[in-house]
């Protein structure tokens, strides 16, 4: 089903439900983009010399978990990768954006989209599917930011298999006429 207008919000919920759990957990893909973040730091390194690297990443809630997600408590994985000592500017900013998508095109991510490039600040992102984004900066700090899609934990799955949704007592006060979680299985 794919959630239009004409659907209830619980259908399209519902159908929210069985797109994700399609889908290993957020758990699961983590070290997929753990290790993307790392090819694209190292690559950067490659090509600009050995940098100091501020390093921040875990799972996330956000805007690639809101709209058809926003009542699942999805997780998105974010890896954040920062250095203060080169900001670029000109051809090195060119360049960085060669070798980011040169890493991360045959992962999937090959729509790219300027979001600001003026002397001082330069923002490109990258997106794959299911919206994930390479987002890469310069200013003040030179930065690059891998955010996969919308994933499950392994907790709302493991609940999913057993009631049918996330958190049936949660679900009965979204949608008190449900009749997807029986009365019974409440308590």
């Amino acid at each position: 089903m794919t959630p239009t207008e004409n659907y209830s919000d619980e259908a399209i919920t519902l159908a929210a439900i069985d797109e994700l759990m399609a889908l290993p957990s957020v758990e699961l893909v983590e070290p997929t983009y753990d290790d993307l973040a790392q090819v694209i730091r190292q690559a950067l390194d490659d090509e600009f010399g050995s940098s100091d690297w501020d390093v921040e990443g875990g799972l996330a809630t956000g805007p690639v978990c809101s709209g058809r997600f926003q009542r699942l408590e999805g997780r998105s994985v974010s890896i954040m990768s920062r250095t203060f000592d080169r900001p670029l500017e000109g051809d090195d900013w060119t360049r960085a954006v060669d070798v980011v998508t040169g890493v991360v095109g045959p992962e999937g991510f090959t729509q790219e989209f300027v979001v600001a490039d003026q002397p001082g600040s330069h923002q490109t992102e990258i997106f794959g599917a299911r919206d994930s984004v390479v987002r890469m900066y310069s200013n003040t700090s030179f930065g690059v930011t891998v955010e996969s899609g919308c994933y499950l934990r392994e907790s709302d799955r493991s609940a999913i298999e057993q009631f049918g949704v996330p958190d049936p007592e949660h679900w009965r006060l979204l949608y008190p006429d449900s009749t997807v979680v029986p009365a019974e299985r409440v308590s």
